[in-house]
């Protein structure tokens, strides 16, 4: 297998990851919550079809199905870029320290976009829940590929964030 079809291949396994871990974590407080499946309804409704009072009372099932799907193609299109960047990684310091930025780009985002882009999802989603769930994606995604690429330790060993 060539290099770039295994870097693509582990991409794709590390966006798969990233998302299930996020999809369990929010399925876990919408279950502790009495209300399953309330987080990708909402998302759905506002997110994919414009809806600017989603429903938290009754799920909607075609919201969940669609935001799923644009879930996990999101996920596998960050696995993809990570991979890219862990690439580079190996070869420019500097990566490394993109990689951090990345990170915490990702920590941020989707929170500042349901809290101030979106009024429709304004206080549904604490700060806290987010940020536990993108660190667990996060922590997930970075194990694997530190895991598949031994590599990597060696390279942030020698230099952490670059020079």
């Amino acid at each position: 297998m060539s290099p770039l079809s295994s870097m693509r291949r582990d991409g794709v396994r590390a966006g798969l990851l990233g998302a299930l871990v996020v999809a369990l974590w929010f399925l876990s407080i919408d279950v502790m919550q009495g209300r399953p499946l309330l987080t990708p309804s909402v998302l759905g409704q506002v997110l994919l079809f414009g809806v600017r009072s989603p429903a938290t009372v009754v799920i909607q099932p075609l919201a969940v199905v669609a935001y799923t799907v644009l879930h996990i193609i999101l996920f596998i299109a960050l696995g993809l870029l990570v991979s890219v960047l862990l690439d580079l990684a190996l070869q420019h310091g500097i990566v490394r320290f993109a990689l951090l930025m990345l990170t915490v780009v990702f920590e941020v985002f989707f929170w500042g976009l349901l809290e101030i882009g979106l009024e429709a999802t304004r206080g549904l989603f604490p700060f806290w829940s987010v940020l536990v769930g993108n660190t667990l994606a996060a922590a997930s995604m970075g194990l694997f590929f530190y895991r598949r690429h031994p590599a990597l330790k060696d390279a942030f060993l020698r230099e952490a964030l670059g020079s």
